[in-house]
């Protein structure tokens, strides 16, 4: 089952995004509604297909976890079936925070909602075991996490978030489950001109993968909330 992160995610214009504070409830798609979602012109979803998505709140929803890591507290894992074909997007009077033109809209079936960060601990992959991205350069091929110019880092329910952007235009993105001496993989982004790939599951780090990570966790810079806080969760 493939993994998508929408490029955005519309409200009805029952969200006052104004308000101080924004229910959660009122944001989460729910389980057997249809609901619409808007994705990059990369993604080509098939009619009838069921995929895996990554639900975020307003903020990193826009911004990425980065501009409000304690978001990824609060991010789903939803699975969907397409229901309907592509149509090209237009920014919608209920959707004051949606500027991007020529994305393409897609009606989803929600099948199932959960938490995000349970989800990935008790996730298994789908009987491959993943890898940090690769990439080449005039020395060869080497991991991605090895030409990060900038790293930031942040704990949320007592995982560790981090993110880089490389020399090469790629952005970088990890959750990482501490052990006694050494992390597990639960998540990993890796996004470039080309395009998206996403990573899920628990993951035990090669050598090199290791000495990679422990460097940009050396170099990361601590990351805070950009926005106060405003989702009521009860």
């Amino acid at each position: 089952m493939k993994t998508y992160c929408p490029t955005f995610w519309p409200n009805g214009p029952g969200v006052d995004h104004s308000a101080p504070t924004i229910h959660l409830d009122d944001l989460l798609p729910r389980i057997g509604s249809t609901t619409s979602a808007y994705f990059n012109r990369r993604d080509f979803l098939r009619v009838g297909e069921t995929i895996r998505l990554i639900w975020c709140p307003p903020v990193s929803d826009l911004n990425s976890w980065g501009e409000q890591p304690s978001e990824i507290a609060f991010s789903h894992l939803l699975t969907a079936t397409v229901v309907s074909p592509a149509s090209v997007a237009t920014p919608s009077t209920h959707d004051p925070h949606f500027i991007h033109r020529g994305m393409l809209r897609y009606d989803l079936e929600i099948l199932s909602c959960e938490r995000l960060l349970p989800a990935l601990k008790a996730f298994e992959p789908d009987g491959i075991d993943w890898h940090l991205q690769m990439i080449g350069t005039p020395r060869g091929t080497i991991l991605a996490w090895d030409e990060i110019h900038w790293c930031g880092r942040a704990t949320v329910e007592g995982l560790i978030y981090l993110t880089a952007n490389t020399r090469n235009e790629a952005y970088l993105e990890l959750l990482l489950e501490p052990t006694d001496d050494s992390f597990i993989g639960l998540f990993s982004l890796h996004m470039n001109p080309g395009g998206v790939e996403y990573d899920l599951g628990r993951k035990r780090f090669t050598s090199n993968e290791l000495r990679a990570i422990k460097r940009a966790l050396a170099l990361a810079h601590p990351l805070q909330d950009s926005q106060p806080t405003y989702l009521v969760t009860t």
